[in-house]
């Protein structure tokens, strides 16, 4: 049923837009098409009142922002935003971060581009182009208070930020922290095969963290074209969490029992890199050098004690010190005629060093240290990438990109599960839009994707909370796919826009919990494990439909209605029981309206959110899982954007009071030898949340 109200309600928004269509108001001269661009000057957002350039970014309409992937190296494409033309060379640092530290002062323009005719490899779709000018000092800082029931409140959420221009150097200064405060409680009941009742918990997850940054942004551009940039971060992370449950069972001669499971994580990491343009032969060379350092330690503990005491207590520590190297150079040359040639060769060096303990304890504090097989390790990866993009018009509606590449990857393991590996794959894609009318985009892609593995995969670990322990594999071999992808988009005069996708992708080595068979170096038995291991195939789709619908037409001045819809589907073959299913936890189908209304001839704004979706289940080897909320999110909220010179935000978020419900089927054994064994079913209360944001550019 919410499938089919999912689809009335997207037909019933396309129906909207075309009729909004009919209508064919003008466009505002704040936002005009030139040579091929849709640009937006700063007036455009003026009555959305922004404070800073990502604020900007946010209120384009029908501009879904796409964040960069979290991969190892920089490799092609990445988020669909540009500053002044050009790529941010870091990645914990990426193009929303710089502009939600750039005043909207600073903001000259935004365009948007189609990515295939940039001449940027990997680029294709839409993609913000955000003109900048540091040329006076401006900044802007924000607070971000939030209230909870049940939680300590959030003071420490904030940032502020500072960015001027000396000779040819421009520069921004930022503080920030990204504080959060989260947790849920209530009542776990657990149920045995035949669904009696065989206990019940009540269950409370509480975490706290502060995660403090600070950054460095220089630029520098003389008048022969040279262009260099540097970014520079250093991070504190710092996280504490418990979840506490209380059992009580319905067999009398079971004792109630209390759990403790309380963690915690330090870490500092830092972020260097730089990117240096100029002329080069016969073309423009660019060379980018980049630098990333963590070291954080964890410790996950477990306490349960009974009415008649000590049961058992439990300690695992891990520490993981780990990096990023890499160079790369891109060399470009325009061809005339819009066509572009861009050869690009990348190296990448990554390492990740863990040194995990467990340890037992005994009512006098004793510790034992049980052996964990394959917990301390170091990987390394040593990667050599090249490609070759071509960007070129067939006639004068039809842009097209092609690309090639090599990649080679020297994987080498040390420690308790010594290895080493090398894998030579190609990829590549063709992407292409075409311009069937001014105001009607097709476009699409085919590419080979090479996936990458997780480094944490090689390592084992040990769950305490749930009983999930996973063993290391070094034997994982990284997911590759063929991906094809297919979009139409609509813009309509008054500046609403619609976009429809079409998404498939035949996945080859999933990377997936599976069983495999370690031997015992002492007895020399083997016997069945589970852990992260491929799956030979697997298929997935994916229907969207996203974009903005102005209401002008419609009676309500200054409101605009945002959505973003999709339905999926996934198969592959549990590597377990051997049925066919869905991918491990995905989402099956998913919808958000967000309706804003600025009140003409006024500083006020309100408006409200609506969201919901479903999970599939989470396959693994003695354990099945399902998240779900038992409500739709609806949040409310209202703007001042003149309050004391200030833009102040109110809003309450989880209006129905939804519940986060967390279902847990157990065996005895990995599936399918094991016999179910019980469920655990958690309802947990996570109330409604009162938030206020002030924000202010000087």
């Amino acid at each position: 049923m919410k499938i089919w109200t999912l689809t009335v309600s997207a037909i019933g928004v396309a129906l909207m837009v075309i009729n909004s269509a009919i209508a064919g108001q003008e466009l505002s001269t704040a936002s005009f098409e030139e040579d091929g661009k849709q640009v937006y000057l700063p007036e455009y957002f003026h009555r959305f009142s922004p404070q800073t350039a990502a604020d900007m970014v946010r209120d384009l309409p029908g501009f879904q922002i796409q964040r960069a992937d979290t991969k190892r190296g920089l490799g092609q494409g990445g988020t669909n935003i540009l500053i002044n033309g050009s790529r941010v060379s870091g990645k914990s640092t990426d193009p929303m971060e710089v502009l939600g530290r750039t005043s909207n002062a600073s903001v000259v323009r935004v365009e948007i581009v189609e990515g295939a005719s940039l001449g940027i490899s990997g680029l294709s779709g839409p993609v913000a182009n955000v003109i900048i000018d540091n040329t006076e000092r401006t900044g802007n800082w924000e607070w971000n208070g939030q209230f909870r029931k049940g939680l300590p409140a959030r003071w420490t959420n904030g940032s502020i930020s500072v960015s001027d221009k000396i000779g040819n150097v421009s520069y921004t200064l930022a503080l920030d922290n990204d504080a959060f405060r989260s947790g849920a409680w209530g009542p776990e009941f657990v149920t045995g095969p035949d669904g009696e009742l065989i206990a019940t918990r009540y269950e409370q997850a509480r975490n706290v963290g502060e995660n403090t940054k600070v950054s460095l942004v220089l630029g520098h551009k003389d008048n022969v074209g040279r262009e260099a940039n540097f970014n520079a971060s250093y991070t504190i992370f710092d996280f504490n969490g418990r979840f506490l449950s209380d059992s009580d069972f319905v067999d009398p001669s079971e004792p109630a029992t209390f759990e403790r499971f309380p963690r915690g994580e330090d870490e500092w990491n830092t972020e260097v890199s730089g990117d240096y343009a100029f002329d080069a032969l016969g073309g423009r060379l660019k060379l980018i050098a980049f630098q990333y350092l963590e070291d954080s330690d964890f410790i996950n503990e477990s306490f349960v004690e009974n009415d008649n005491g000590f049961v058992r207590v439990e300690r695992f520590l891990r520490n993981i010190y780990e990096g990023e190297s890499i160079l790369r150079a891109e060399q470009t040359w325009m061809l005339g005629e819009e066509r572009s040639f861009e050869l690009a060769a990348e190296g990448v060096y990554n390492f990740v060093d863990t040194e995990s303990s467990f340890f037992t304890l005994d009512e006098q504090g004793t510790e034992t240290e049980v052996d964990l097989s394959g917990a301390n390790t170091k990987i390394e990866e040593r990667r050599a990438e090249i490609s070759g993009t071509y960007n070129f018009p067939l006639g004068e509606k039809l842009s097209i990109q092609t690309s090639l590449a090599m990649e080679y990857s020297e994987l080498e393991q040390s420690g308790d599960s010594a290895n080493a590996r090398t894998f030579t794959r190609p990829k590549g894609f063709v992407s292409a839009s075409y311009d069937l009318t001014e105001s009607l985009e097709l476009r699409g892609q085919i590419e080979r994707e090479v996936g990458q593995l997780d480094f944490f995969a090689f390592a084992s670990s040990v769950d305490l909370q749930n009983g999930n322990d996973r063993a290391g594999n070094a034997e994982l071999v990284p997911e590759q796919s063929w991906n094809y992808e297919f979009a139409i988009e609509k813009t309509f005069a008054d500046d609403s826009q619609v976009t429809l996708s079409f998404e498939y992708r035949d996945i080859e080595d999933v990377v997936q919990r599976v069983p495999f068979l370690i031997t015992d170096s002492d007895t020399g038995n083997r016997f069945k494990v589970e852990g992260v291991g491929n799956v030979p195939e697997a298929t997935r789709w994916r229907v969207r439909l996203q974009g903005t619908q102005m209401l002008d037409r419609f009676g309500i001045k200054g409101g605009q209605l945002d959505y973003d819809m999709f339905v999926r589907d996934s198969e592959i073959e549990d590597p377990f029981s051997g049925e066919l299913r869905r991918l491990n936890a995905e989402t099956k189908w998913f919808y958000n309206f967000t309706f804003r209304h600025d009140i003409p001839q006024t500083d006020y704004a309100w408006g409200f959110r609506v969201e919901d979706f479903e999970n599939a289940l989470n396959f693994q080897g003695r354990q099945i899982t399902l998240y779900d909320q038992s409500e739709k999110t609806i949040e409310i909220f209202a703007e001042h954007k003149d309050f004391f010179g200030m833009n102040a935000t109110v809003y309450l978020f989880n209006l129905l009071d939804y519940s986060e419900d967390f279902r847990r089927d157990q065996f005895s054994d990995i599936r399918p030898d094991g016999q179910f064994l019980f469920r655990e079913q958690q309802v947990f209360d996570f109330d409604p949340i009162f938030g206020i944001n002030l924000e202010k550019t000087f």
